[in-house]
């Protein structure tokens, strides 16, 4: 495939949002196929435990390895495919960068993509992968702390998995029982359920990534029944834009009623090969244990 064309194949989704209301950042990303094959193996057939740094309530870094470079911090956000790599990480391994598009809310921006050799995550490892590079120095500013990758679900879904953010480790292995779960809706590029609102029907992506639950706008044009509770200032790669705050009376997830929410409407541009209404954030639901069980395609979650 020609990495020019890389978003005009796959849509695909990351969300990190600022936990101040005044400034935040929202990157809808569109990306391709890999132009080589990806090989992610597990390298333990048994469960891994690997502990991970909580930010802001819902950020989860853990540590990892790309080729050489050991002891990386990486996010892990299941919003994301594909995986994004620093720039200065890209350079540092001599990587040939290709041009590559990536859309945001309204608008697409240019970008670039490279293959990494190999990535290492726990019991997680891929070969010839291709990702995005973005200058990811923001999140020294931000965190306190740098991070020199997000690690998506082009990575990720190779294992079923655990996040329990009251013992801060990730599980990768068999799912245990959990009191909720649902179907996946889909599960390539991300993973989405289903959530009932009223007379809606919207598919959502589970972004750990993100804190809130977030619609857009395109999805939900009908959103007059909604209390407007304010409005603020977004940023996203494409520059600065505004987001509705509004209560949502009535909220199921799969067929687990969840009660009134606030969530924020997004303006986006609508793309029609789009298999997402909005990505649901678990700090904002109040989920302190969630699962990716890929084998029964099931997402699970303890409130």
């Amino acid at each position: 495939m020609n990495p020019s064309n890389l978003s005009r194949s796959m849509l695909s989704l990351l969300t990190l949002l600022y936990p101040t209301c005044s400034r935040s950042l929202a990157a809808r990303i569109s990306a391709g196929p890999p132009i080589q094959d990806i090989r992610v193996s597990l390298n333990k057939p048994t469960p891994t435990r690997l502990a991970f740094r909580l930010s802001w309530g819902y950020l989860v870094v853990v540590e990892g390895s790309i080729a050489n470079l050991h002891n990386l911090n990486f996010l892990v956000d299941t919003g994301a495919y594909p995986s994004i790599v620093d720039e200065k990480i890209a350079s540092d391994l001599g990587l040939s960068p290709q041009p590559a598009q990536v859309n945001v809310s309204n608008k697409t921006v240019s970008s670039r993509s490279v293959v990494v050799p190999s990535l290492l995550l726990g019991p997680l490892r891929a070969e010839s992968l291709l990702v995005l590079t973005q200058d990811l120095s923001f999140f020294q500013k931000t965190l306190g702390s740098k991070v020199d990758a997000i690690v998506g679900l082009d990575v990720l879904r190779k294992s079923g998995f655990t996040i329990n953010y009251k013992t801060m480790e990730i599980v990768f292995g068999p799912i245990e029982n959990m009191s909720f779960s649902a179907s996946f809706e889909t599960d390539s590029p991300v993973v989405t359920i289903p959530m009932e609102s009223q007379h809606r029907h919207l598919r959502l992506v589970i972004d750990t990534g993100g804190p809130d639950l977030m619609l857009f706008q395109s999805r939900v044009s009908d959103s007059a029944d909604f209390q407007t509770l304010g409005t603020e200032v977004v940023m996203d790669a494409g520059g600065e834009f505004q987001r509705r705050k509004v209560r949502i009376p009535e909220v199921y997830l799969g067929n687990y009623k969840l009660g009134s929410q606030i969530a924020f409407i997004a303006d986006d541009r609508k793309n029609p090969g789009d298999a997402f209404d909005g990505v649901l954030g678990v700090r904002g639901a109040r989920l302190w244990k969630i699962a990716f069980d890929f084998e029964h395609r099931r997402f699970c979650w303890e409130r």
